[in-house]
Order: C-alpha cells, then sequence, then structure tokens
C-alpha cells in the first residue's frame, strides 16, 4: 500500500474524535491524503466531529442504553449497516470498533486497533484484529489471553500523548467564560458498562463542596440529567455546547472527573488531575500516573477537594508527548 491508501476511521465515542483526528493529521502529514470517517452519535461526538472540519463523515448509531440485550442488538445492528454501507476505503482504524474490526475481516481489509483499558472485553474484537496498539503500563499477558497474540505493539506513554502532541493553547477560550480561574468538573459516567447503574455518584456533593471553598466551577454535564447536580449554585458556568477539552483543561486550576480520558489529558498538560472514577478497578495507565504523582484518585468528596487545595500547575512536557507520537505513527504507517 502507499499514500493513496484511503484510511476509514470509526469513531464510537466522544474522546476518540481528537484521538482518530490526530493520527489522520500526522497521516497527512506524511503524504496520506484519502480518509474516510463514520461515527456514532453520542454525546458531544458529532458536534466535535463538526469542529475539527471533519468533512467527510456518516453517522451510524446512537447510544444504546445500559440494557444489556438493548446493547448488544443495537451493536449488532450498527455493524449491518456499516457493512451494508459499501463504505469505499482500503484499511480502517479505530479504538477497537468491533463494527470496524468486524466489517474488515469480513471485506478481506486490513484493521487496526488502539486501546488502552486492560479492563475492557478486548476479545469481543481481538481475535479478528490484524494490530493492536496499547501503551505498555499494561501487562501484555492481560491483553494476549483476550485474543491479541502476536498482533501487539505496545508504546511507551499514553494515548493521549498522541493528540496531545501538538496541542497550542488558544487564548481566546477564556473569553467565553464568565471567570478566568476555575476548576474543571466532569461526572461519573453512570450508563457506562463498567458501572450497570450500580453507582451512587458524588459529583453533586463535590460541586456543593468546591462552590463552599470558594472556586469557580467550569462543569461538563454528559447527559441532561447530570445537569441536575449544579441546581442552586452560583459559582458554576454549564457551556451550553461542547467545548474543546484540551483548551479546558490547560486553563484551568484544576481538572476533577469521574472518568479516565480528562484527567490523563490533565496529567499530560501539567495540570492538576483527580480521578473519581466509579468503577470497580483502575486501569493499568491510572495506576501508573497515580504512581507517578501525576494524578490523585478518591471517591471521597473532602479528600479530594483538600488535595486540590495544595495543588500546583506545570508546564506540560510537549516534547515528551511529540516523542511518543512520532514512534507510534512510524509504527503504524509501517502497517499500512
Amino acid at each position: 500500500m502507499n499514500a493513496g491508501t484511503k484510511i476509514w476511521f470509526d469513531i464510537t465515542n466522544t474522546p476518540q474524535v481528537h484521538f482518530l483526528n490526530a493520527i489522520k493529521n500526522s497521516l497527512t502529514s506524511q503524504g496520506y491524503s484519502r480518509f474516510v470517517f463514520t461515527a456514532r452519535d453520542f454525546s458531544e461526538t458529532i458536534s466535535l466531529i463538526k469542529e475539527k472540519g471533519i468533512e467527510e463523515y456518516y453517522v451510524f448509531g446512537d447510544h444504546y442504553g445500559s440494557n444489556k440485550l438493548k446493547k448488544s442488538l443495537g451493536l449488532f445492528s450498527r455493524f449491518l449497516n456499516i457493512y451494508k454501507s459499501n463504505i469505499d476505503y482500503d484499511i480502517s482504524i479505530s479504538c477497537g470498533s468491533e463494527s470496524a474490526v468486524y466489517t474488515s475481516k469480513l471485506k478481506r481489509k486490513k484493521s487496526i486497533a488502539f486501546g488502552d483499558n486492560d479492563i475492557a472485553r478486548q476479545w469481543t474484537y481481538g481475535y479478528f484484529v490484524d494490530y493492536a496498539f496499547f501503551p505498555d503500563a499494561i501487562d501484555k499477558n492481560i491483553l494476549e489471553r483476550q485474543g491479541l497474540k502476536n498482533k501487539l505493539y505496545l508504546y511507551p506513554g499514553f494515548k493521549e500523548d498522541i493528540y496531545i502532541a501538538d496541542f497550542m493553547p488558544d487564548p481566546s477560550f477564556i473569553n467565553n467564560l464568565p471567570f478566568s480561574n476555575y476548576v474543571l468538573v466532569r461526572p461519573e459516567n453512570i450508563h457506562a458498562n463498567y458501572l450497570r447503574n450500580k453507582v451512587q455518584t458524588i459529583t453533586g456533593e463535590l460541586l456543593k463542596t468546591l462552590e463552599k471553598r470558594g472556586y469557580n466551577i467550569v462543569f461538563l454535564p454528559r447527559y441532561p440529567f447530570d445537569k441536575e447536580y449544579a441546581k442552586g449554585l452560583k459559582k458554576i458556568f454549564i457551556p451550553e455546547k461542547a467545548v474543546d477539552g484540551l483548551n479546558a483543561c490547560y486553563f484551568a486550576d484544576a481538572v476533577l472527573t469521574g472518568a479516565g480520558s480528562f484527567a490523563r489529558e490533565a496529567a499530560c498538560l501539567g495540570v492538576p488531575s483527580f480521578s473519581f472514577y466509579a468503577g470497580k478497578d483502575l486501569l493499568s495507565v491510572d495506576k501508573k500516573l497515580i504512581n507517578e504523582g501525576r494524578m490523585v484518585f478518591s471517591r471521597n468528596v473532602n479528600e479530594l477537594v483538600n488535595n486540590v487545595l495544595i495543588s500546583k500547575k506545570k508546564e506540560p512536557d510537549l516534547m515528551r508527548s511529540k516523542e511518543v507520537r512520532d514512534q507510534v505513527v512510524s509504527k503504524l504507517i509501517s502497517l499500512i
């Protein structure tokens, strides 16, 4: 294959927009110019795709809820619709999308998957994908047992490094906020598979405690009902539309989030990072950041806020992120 190869990116969740668009931009700089995107209409995914200026994209599927049967039927329906759509491509790249991997397998085209979640069920696509990229913080044996034996490329650093590498802060971002100093809060994803609605959220209590301590808060709800946590609070701002997550992290005094991507982005940007992830086990990538002192984890509101009080921002180490990105892209091109 050569630079005329047409590459299909399948996006199934909001953080993947930043990541897969960064991969696309890196490939563009190496002479590749033919791309097509598909996406699931979930959370702010479509609005972010438009914001990134991605021109050729198609929407398949949406959020299927937490019911296992409905979710399975939804995933199968999405795969079937994509398979029957006859999207023109030569190779697929995704973050473990079953639709992309299965379609590529049946059409005898190469598939490449990226991941960083050693708790997720890689076996749903692992036996069918051609190559898989994961951070080396994850035990190789765990991934191999899920169907990825002889398919793995483990790289140093974090998946977030790949799109943070070329990050340039936009000073005008602050102009869209009612205050210049703030902490950023993102609630738990109570619809996620790993929670299955058994979690007792701490988001409401956390917002109230932060306000009592005098903090301005930028709150990024996942779902409309998340806005209920902010009722009655005065030092809080909820954007009317999707915001650029990296700028939101970069200009924050601290980031407190119930899921991993924002916490890792903040840590890689040198911003005090606090995770109140509600899953049973932490991911290996998060454990590594915690061990390195770049992230704090707790489900105790007072402990979180007390740590915010003593935290300090650092300058982001973008050179390290660029080294991670360049290594990954070099290997990716060799496989393409």
